[in-house]
């Protein structure tokens, strides 16, 4: 018998007499689930689109992330934090602009919620489930394609996992990486199940756009409800090349 489970045989003597039981725990946290595939695809450079105030980074780092990270937020507010964030992090790199499809200026919604914050026009429905979020204010942004900046990330190898959260503007993140895709071994896009942004492209277009660039659905993580039908609003997709 192992340690582990002469451990877990006498905590489950002291406990069992009153009403209790240990058991395994096998973890539903996004993170986690996330990092179970960056291992499995030894993924060690993981290039942040959307950063915000360095959430996701950070969940990665607490499930035991180690590799490269790459952010990137254009709103001066969430960027100033994000590099606080980052500051102690030798693996974790900041860049204070967007991703798109074209290299432009532009104006950018800043959501009274901060991760809620687009290019786009939000639409009704977003407003209606998530009250709260409705824009405040506008800055003005740069915005770089990911083909234009990759060759300068010191990025080597394929072992590279792109995650976009841009709120509506994930479609036209990937139009400017068409090149760069062919260097990305996998994909994690927030897609809406109904239209929270005006213009976003559809999720099964975006899902038909990269099956045609040779990547496949692996994963689906639930996310944004709708709290009066209770109706899945925007959910996480992980995409992994189907050659590698």
């Amino acid at each position: 018998m192992s340690l582990k489970d002469s451990t877990l045989k006498i905590l489950r003597s002291v406990i069992n007499p009153i009403g209790y039981d240990v058991v395994k725990y096998k973890t539903s946290n996004p993170a986690h689930i996330i990092l179970n595939h960056l291992k499995f695809n030894n993924i060690d450079t993981v290039l942040d689109v959307g950063g915000n105030i360095g959430q996701y980074s950070i969940e990665l780092r607490k499930a035991g992330y180690k590799g490269r990270i790459l952010s990137f937020e254009p709103l001066s507010d969430a960027y100033k934090i994000i590099e606080q964030n980052a500051s102690n992090d030798r693996e974790w790199q900041t860049f204070n602009y967007a991703l798109g499809e074209a290299e432009a200026f532009a104006k950018i919604h800043i959501s009274k919620h901060s991760p809620s914050s687009s290019i786009l026009p939000m639409s009704d429905s977003h407003r209606k489930a998530a009250p709260g979020s409705e824009y405040i204010n506008e800055e003005q942004i740069e915005i770089k394609t990911l083909d234009s900046i990759y060759e300068t990330l010191g990025i080597s190898g394929e072992a590279v996992f792109l995650k976009v959260d841009t709120q509506g503007y994930e479609k036209k993140v990937l139009e400017g990486a068409t090149n760069s895709l062919s260097k990305i071994k996998g994909i994690q896009l927030e897609l809406s199940a109904t239209q929270l942004y005006e213009g976003e492209e559809n999720y099964y277009s975006i899902c038909r756009f990269l099956e045609e660039r040779n990547f496949k659905l692996s994963r689906i993580i639930p996310g944004f409800t709708d709290p009066d039908n209770r109706e899945m609003l925007q959910f996480d997709a992980l995409f992994f090349r189907k050659d590698l």
